[in-house]
């Protein structure tokens, strides 16, 4: 299998009208395109004994078991993927549930779509649950502890991109009034709202003073990454 791609959507999308942060990994999945998880000898097995968490979804059966269900009966490689990333960063402490796998017009060429809360995580996650699954097919596990490294590397991704107390309550408040918000990628600002009606702000400093932009002219790295 190889990532061709790997999108991260931080607003209304053409895959949720309510999920506004999702990843979209374009995946090949080479010689596994036509070839089902029941047809690969012990990948069923090794999947519940590294994951076996994976029973509290319910996937497309609607009960508590029927993900593993599918992948007992048949399903394939981009759809585990897919449930295996959202399990990854629950595992790490971050809630997330809705993913989408779809067919592409090339032949064995997937979009695996999942939701993250923390980007980074988010794509780290994607990369991981490919590198799972080619494990086990290939060997029929994976790992301890490469796994447990991969929980502690999730959660050392989202503790990194925590909002300080002041900008999180901030946060909230825009939340309980439908502002959408993003966490942009220089100065720990956060952005809330789009286009002509967005503002910055950093920590309880706001754009309707002159400070942010006169601190992010002062950072040549910060304004070139904005």
């Amino acid at each position: 299998m190889k990532i061709l791609r790997t999108q991260t959507l931080r607003g209304p999308n053409y895959w949720s009208i309510r999920r506004d942060k999702l990843i979209v990994m374009r995946l090949d999945l080479e010689d596994l395109a036509e070839k089902p998880s029941n047809e690969i000898p012990g990948f069923y097995e090794g999947l519940i004994d590294v994951i076996p968490s994976l029973v509290e979804h319910y996937c497309s059966p609607g009960y508590r078991g029927g993900f593993f269900e599918r992948v007992r009966t048949g399903t394939y490689m981009g759809h585990i993927i897919e449930h295996i990333a959202l399990e990854l960063q629950e595992l790490a402490g971050t809630p997330v549930g809705f993913g989408r796998t779809r067919g592409t017009s090339t032949p064995g060429v997937y979009n695996v779509v999942f939701e993250y809360v923390e980007e980074q995580a988010g794509r780290y996650a994607g990369r991981a649950a490919v590198r799972l699954c080619q494990s086990i097919v290939d060997t029929g596990t994976y790992p301890k502890e490469e796994l447990a490294q991969d929980l502690a590397d999730l959660r050392d991704l989202c503790n990194n991109a925590a909002l300080g107390p002041s900008t999180e309550t901030i946060v909230k408040e825009a939340q309980a009034r439908n502002i959408p918000w993003l966490l942009l990628s220089a100065r720990a600002m956060v952005q809330l709202g789009y286009g002509v009606h967005q503002k910055r702000i950093q920590a309880t400093l706001s754009s309707f003073s002159g400070i942010l932009a006169v601190e992010l002219a002062c950072d040549k790295e910060g304004t070139k990454t904005i």
